[in-house]
């Protein structure tokens, strides 16, 4: 068996020899990367396609410890909100329950430079009062596999968020309800 599987999604099921680390999977729609850690369980698509002969595969997450609690989302946005002048980065992590971890960090209104927190889950960190969205920093950042989530526009009432699955360097989107409980 080797470090990286490759897949094909037929009517049998998936065929071929899975990997150790992860597994690229051919299927009707496209081309899809699956992998597994500690805590998640992810397939996402990494390039769309019509494969004729194939069958269709969803992109999927599984947080293997249920989803997160609604509390620690509305703890890490007061937290950003408090300081809304400067970037903040913050971990979700498990240990015997989700945990919200604020590093050491040193954070301006354009970056955030953070110690890695062991055991995490969630990433967040914040844009200030720009838009949320993900920078070519975050894209080259978010090279691990885990949640990956940025805020901004911490001036109004209700702050943008965007979500995203990163699978080694392949993202797909993700909705708040896939990963906090009671959104």
């Amino acid at each position: 068996m080797g470090n990286v599987g490759y897949l094909y999604y037929t009517e049998k099921g998936l065929v071929g020899t899975p990997g150790t680390y992860y597994d690229y999977i051919v299927a009707r729609n496209g081309l899809f990367i699956r992998a597994e850690n500690q805590f998640l369980k992810a397939i996402v698509c990494i390039g769309e396609a019509n494969v004729r002969g194939l069958y269709h595969l969803p992109p999927m997450i599984e947080l293997k410890y249920g989803k997160v609690p609604w509390h620690l989302y509305h703890l890490a946005i007061s937290i950003m909100m408090a300081d809304a002048l400067r970037e903040h980065y913050l971990a979700i992590t498990w240990d015997n329950g989700y945990h919200l971890q604020t590093p050491t960090q040193t954070g301006t209104g354009g970056s955030c430079q953070y110690e890695r927190v062991p055991n995490t889950v969630v990433e967040l960190h914040s844009h200030c009062m720009m838009r949320s969205f993900f920078s070519p920093t975050d894209n080259q950042d978010e090279q691990g596999m885990g949640i990956y989530a940025v805020v901004g526009k911490l001036n109004m009432m209700i702050p943008e968020i965007e979500m995203r699955i990163g699978v080694y360097g392949y993202f797909g989107p993700l909705s708040l309800k896939e990963v906090f409980d009671h959104v």
